[in-house]
């Protein structure tokens, strides 16, 4: 049964492939026509395509750090007692649970063998987790002092807003060239979309 419907999904997914094929290309094909007519309507369409939208201003609130443990330490007690109970009942339902759950997880990725070393090792990870919760917990109702220090060092923040700031600016080069040579690139496009969209009927 299952084999049967991956064959017709894979004829779904090809008869929508060449519907797309075969639509862009018409559209590319009036696109080209409009440009080597040099048709004022296709030049604002053209022109009204390329601008650019930039969301880093509705992402930048993402990019900044929100620090919450400030907050948080000023009752560090029932922080603590919170942090301790919730990983002591992870651990008792983890202690009880076999890794053999795991594997379910891992199957269709790796053979037999390594699902079972990599299940136990994520129940280990879970209980070691816990463990350190447990940790937190204990340093949060004792001695907070050192539970600050511990977060001066580990509350780094790290952004890609500097990094990724080039891939926001628009890059016109090519769009320049084309409005400068309309003819051309409007020609070139009609003949590429026709001969695109003949093979992909052919084919379909």
């Amino acid at each position: 049964m299952s084999n049967i419907l991956s064959q017709v999904s894979y004829q779904v997914f090809l008869y929508c492939v060449f519907i797309f094929f075969i639509i862009a290309s018409v559209f590319s094909f009036v696109v080209g026509v409009g440009l080597a007519m040099r048709n004022p309507v296709m030049l604002r369409f053209f022109d009204f395509m390329n601008r650019g939208f930039s969301t880093r201003r509705l992402v930048a609130p993402l990019f900044k750090p929100h620090f919450v443990e400030p907050v948080l330490l000023r009752h560090s007690t029932p922080l603590g007692i919170v942090i301790i109970v919730g990983a002591v009942a992870s651990l008792f339902l983890l202690w009880e649970v076999d890794a053999g759950v795991y594997q379910p997880v891992f199957h269709g990725y790796f053979v037999q063998e390594e699902a079972e070393i990599l299940a136990s090792y994520t129940k280990s990870f879970l209980l070691v987790g816990n463990g350190l919760c447990i940790a937190v917990g204990l340093m949060a109702l004792f001695s907070p002092q050192w539970l600050t220090r511990i977060e001066s060092y580990t509350d780094k923040w790290y952004t890609l807003r500097k990094q990724t700031r080039p891939l926001t600016r628009k890059h016109l080069d090519v769009d320049k060239w084309v409005l400068e040579h309309p003819t051309v690139s409007g020609v070139t496009l009609s003949l590429m979309s026709l001969v695109l969209g003949v093979s992909m009927f052919a084919w379909f």
